[in-house]
């Protein structure tokens, strides 16, 4: 039953019945249908022996006739050939350009947060883990005489920064 329903949706194709139609409306499985039996790209070693073989001969635009595989009966279309093996320059440029941006924006980056945390009034309670610390951190100053609410002064009257306690 299964092989023969195989070979009349082939004979459709052979019509001139598109794929993406067909697949659409036999295929058993629901990505398939979705997309029109779009499965994507595949590289050698990843696919089944037997659908391997078949694929990687077929030319673009070429359709299998069916083939019975352990999920079933499946009909391939190769819609696009891609060449493996060593990108160009201008292929590689976005790569590269990240690879070397990543590695060096991460120092500088941690610089400018230490420089920062430096300059800051922030006290991180012990228990908490403090990535971003510096050995040159400002601890906050607390005050023990009537001062307003979120401040802190020196004993002289002086307002300092807002202290923040995390």
């Amino acid at each position: 039953a299964a092989q023969q329903k195989a070979e009349a949706v082939a004979a459709e194709m052979k019509k001139g019945a598109k794929f993406e139609d067909l697949a659409r409306k036999y295929s058993a499985g629901p990505t398939a249908q979705d997309k029109g039996g779009d499965l994507g790209y595949f590289k050698r070693g990843v696919l089944a022996k037997e659908l391997e073989d078949r694929t990687f001969a077929m030319k673009q635009g070429e359709v299998s006739e069916p083939i019975l595989t352990k999920q079933g009966y499946v009909i391939l279309k190769v819609t696009e050939h891609v060449n493996g093996g060593v990108m160009t320059m201008k292929e590689a440029d976005p790569y590269v350009t990240d690879a070397i941006y990543s590695k060096k924006i991460q120092p500088i980056l941690r610089d400018y947060l230490t420089k920062l945390r430096e300059e800051a009034f922030i006290d991180i309670k012990p228990g908490y883990i403090d990535a971003g610390a510096s050995p040159n951190q400002t601890k906050p100053i607390i005050a023990t005489g009537p001062a307003a609410k979120g401040t802190a002064e020196k004993p002289g009257g002086k307002k300092k920064k807002k202290l923040w306690v995390l």
